[in-house]
């Protein structure tokens, strides 16, 4: 046979060859594809990320009156109570009403509701944050309602070292807590008062929250989620305090906001003590603190 009449063997391809060829060419041109869409994709991406954070930015700008910044302050820095908290809150204040109140702490959630349901009686708010207090006297017009800016000198973390202190000094503290002062001067440099440092802790405190004789004390303040936080354990000893120096017949009433934490917990335990627990609703405690002439300490041992 002639060397130009040779012939080359047929190349047969087998039906998993012939797929293999047609997705590997779908998949070159969907790279091609890509590769020539997705930068200008990326590209769009990125700027309207942009977009949206600028203007965010000239949003918060442009609301940055005192009034905007109290919200702010305000929105992030308590958690908002439970519907079941709220009416567990309102029901207590409307069984004691009108009567004395002190709250510890000024939320916008339910402050002017309680100077509202206590009308006819006197409201007191301690507050260590200016902005909640700026934010609550714009938008209330409570007649009976005080507002006292107190500052705390501790920090949440200081917790157990402060606990140990009240437990070394118990004798003391109870002392501080029980000898009604002539003047809130002569309260925080009594002798007692000296070696139990509690008082001292919270400063600016008006000589009239000492003596007033309160029906109803609620703790849900200054804020405590935090390490640097200013903690509640001056706030309920003060509570604790109060309580045993009005002396009502019935008791005086201590609401604790937050006993999931182990600050509130530790605290409400070693000053209003769990014998006295009245009743709780959600992240409350109700504590009525009963006359107790004879006793030596804040809890039976």
């Amino acid at each position: 046979m002639p060397s130009s009449e040779i012939a080359f063997p047929l190349l047969h391809f087998s039906p998993k060859t012939r797929l293999k060829k047609t997705l590997l060419h779908k998949y070159c041109i969907a790279m091609r594809f890509t590769k020539r869409n997705i930068i200008p994709l990326l590209v769009f991406i990125l700027s309207f990320a942009s977009i949206l954070r600028l203007v965010k930015i000239s949003v918060i700008t442009s609301y940055s009156s005192p009034i905007f910044s109290a919200l702010s302050l305000v929105e992030h820095s308590h958690n908002p109570l439970a519907e079941k908290e709220i009416n567990f809150l309102y029901d207590l204040v409307s069984r004691k009403s009108p009567c004395n109140i002190l709250v510890f702490g000024l939320e916008t959630q339910y402050s002017s509701q309680i100077s509202t349901i206590n009308r006819g009686g006197f409201t007191v708010f301690l507050e260590d944050n200016p902005a909640k207090i700026k934010l609550y006297n714009s938008t209330s017009n409570a007649d009976s309602t005080r507002i006292y800016r107190v500052e705390y000198q501790t920090v949440a973390s200081d917790a157990y070292k402060i606990l140990k202190h009240a437990r070394q000094n118990q004798k003391d503290c109870y002392i501080s807590a029980t000898a009604r002062p002539s003047s809130l001067k002569h309260d925080v440099h009594s002798n007692s008062s000296r070696k139990c440092k509690f008082m001292s802790l919270v400063t600016n405190v008006p000589k009239e929250v000492y003596e007033v004789k309160w029906d109803l004390v609620i703790v849900d303040g200054p804020e405590g989620d935090k390490p640097e936080s200013p903690g509640r354990m001056a706030a309920i000893y003060i509570a604790g305090v109060l309580a045993r120096r009005s002396k009502n017949k019935n008791g005086t009433h201590v609401l604790v906001h937050d006993v999931d934490r182990m600050i509130e917990k530790w605290f409400s335990w070693e000053f209003l003590c769990d014998t006295n627990l009245f009743s709780s609703k959600g992240k409350f405690w109700d504590f009525n603190i009963p006359i107790k002439p004879n006793a030596t300490t804040f809890c039976p041992a």
